[in-house]
């Protein structure tokens, strides 16, 4: 065989090359992984993302994680990883085809069901924060902070433990205690 021939049949075979991620480097402008194919170690070559325009996704590859390095030139050098092939870093995280799942090694969750039009947030212990302009909703392990300039609840309202206020109550129905007693009742 000829050195050309060689060549040829190198850079063919380095054009889609299977491989796992050996190092990642986040503080690099843009970030970039090395991936690794049996003994052989690529230089660092950027990830594929989700999406990188106006809307953006940031998803670091895991140590180990399978993917395919792609160097359409032939030379792994000029590549870019692919990550994301399910394998011995990381199974599957569901088998259903009406959902979609983001699993963490933390024991969080993301589940969208849109058969079931059910959206599914799971932590298992910290912090849930929605911002929208000046309103601010936090959910803890022990407790449910929604900070707004008015909060409105349309529909019964259930209050199983003791009630702290602070500040007036205004009321344009009756308060009744469970006896049946109104603040306006006599002896």
């Amino acid at each position: 065989m000829s050195f050309a021939s060689g060549e040829s049949d190198r850079m063919i075979a380095a054009m889609l090359m299977d491989c796992v991620v050996a190092a990642v480097d986040t503080t690099a402008s843009p970030p970039v992984v090395r991936v690794r194919a049996g003994e052989w170690t690529s230089a660092w070559v950027r990830w594929h993302s989700v999406a990188a325009g106006k809307a953006r996704n940031w998803r670091v590859p895991s140590l180990g994680e399978q993917g395919k390095l792609f160097s359409p030139s032939g030379n792994p050098a000029m590549g870019t990883f692919i990550p994301g092939l399910y394998g011995d870093a990381g199974p599957p995280p569901d088998n259903r085809d009406h959902v979609e799942v983001w699993r963490f090694d933390d024991g969080g969750s993301l589940v969208y069901d849109w058969q079931a039009n059910s959206y599914s947030i799971t932590l298992p212990t910290g912090t849930v924060t929605i911002k929208v302009g000046g309103t601010v909703a936090t959910v803890t392990d022990s407790a449910v902070t929604v900070v707004s300039g008015d909060i409105g609840l349309t529909g019964n309202v259930t209050i199983t433990g003791p009630l702290t206020v602070t500040g007036d109550i205004n009321g344009a129905g009756k308060i009744i205690d469970a006896g049946g007693n109104t603040a306006n009742h006599k002896h």
